[in-house]
């Protein structure tokens, strides 16, 4: 019970049942307590918030403004309460509702394995995988996982490590033979660079920090499939993460370019939100994920069956 000098929720609760049940008489037949004691809460309530919140001048219930003010918010209180409590109780229940997981479109393919686990444990669980390129907020969107690189996420968000990859240079075969290879990464915007437009440098993971003389670019994008596209056609050069192109450049669509100037690990996670009792559909998630994400290489290449 929660009381203090200047309000009491107990008198807002039975100011709320007076409402629903219609009279102090059936108030306080409901309740178990005498129509005095009913009346002696609401006056109690009054004085404490020095308004009139039920007009007396009549038999029935009728409210004042600031009695009808005050039952809407009641209403929203309750209802939220009920939320509450539905909530709680899900925490001791089977996983059900709409898992929502925001991921990269190449990532999403290394998902499909999880996925299948999860919804022939989970049939009743809806999913919803966002396919997108920024990371979503995971407290002003709705989505509950979120997979992404090296994101320094708040303090009331969880990161869970589940594999590294690493960022590589790339240019086709024919675009080298016509137009050369940058000989150190100071030089790449000498040639056509393909910048991704939702990074905060249009080249990153770099060893030491390299000032370019030019940054600007004929064409970006802000979608990776349609940049890897751009290079395949000789387009120009852009930088990827190594398992979105290393069939490529083991088959000879690609070449990589300058990759003594990269760092040689960039860690992917799962993130998802810090609560004491995680639901139970990102709890079983997380747990399926970790248990068949292996050790990875940095192709991400190894899920176990």
């Amino acid at each position: 019970m929660v009381k203090n000098k200047d309000f009491s929720l107990p008198h807002l609760e039975l100011f709320y049942k007076l409402i629903q049940y219609g009279s102090f008489t059936n108030t306080a037949k409901v309740l178990g307590v005498s129509k005095a004691a009913v009346s002696h809460s609401i006056k109690t309530l009054e004085n404490q918030l020095k308004v009139t919140l039920i007009n007396r001048t009549t038999r029935a219930i009728s409210l004042t403004h600031e009695g009808k003010l005050l039952y809407r918010h009641c209403v929203e209180l309750h209802d939220k309460v009920e939320n509450i409590k539905e909530t709680i109780k899900s925490f001791h229940k089977k996983p059900s509702g709409t898992l929502r997981i925001s991921c990269n479109p190449f990532f999403a393919n290394h998902l499909l394995p999880i996925l299948n686990i999860y919804t022939k444990k989970f049939p009743s669980v809806n999913i919803q995988v966002d396919i997108e390129e920024r990371l979503p907020s995971l407290k002003d969107e709705t989505v509950d996982i979120v997979f992404g690189v090296n994101w320094q996420p708040p303090e009331d968000i969880v990161a869970r490590k589940i594999a590294t990859t690493r960022y590589v240079l790339c240019a086709s075969p024919k675009y080298i033979k016509e137009n050369g290879k940058p000989q150190k990464i100071e030089d790449i915007f000498s040639y056509d660079y393909i910048p991704h437009k939702e990074r905060t440098s249009p080249i990153v993971a770099l060893k030491q920090k390299v000032n370019f003389d030019k940054t600007v670019s004929n064409l970006s994008s802000n979608n990776i499939d349609f940049i890897k596209k751009c290079v395949l056609q000789s387009l120009g050069i852009a930088q990827f993460h190594e398992y979105i192109v290393k069939e490529d450049i083991e088959n000879g669509n690609l070449v990589e370019l300058l990759p003594e100037a990269f760092t040689s690990e960039e860690k992917i996670y799962m993130y998802y939100q810090k609560e004491k009792f995680v639901q139970p559909k990102i709890k079983e998630f997380v747990t399926i994920a970790l248990a068949n994400f292996k050790e990875f290489d940095s192709t991400l290449g190894s899920i176990s069956k």
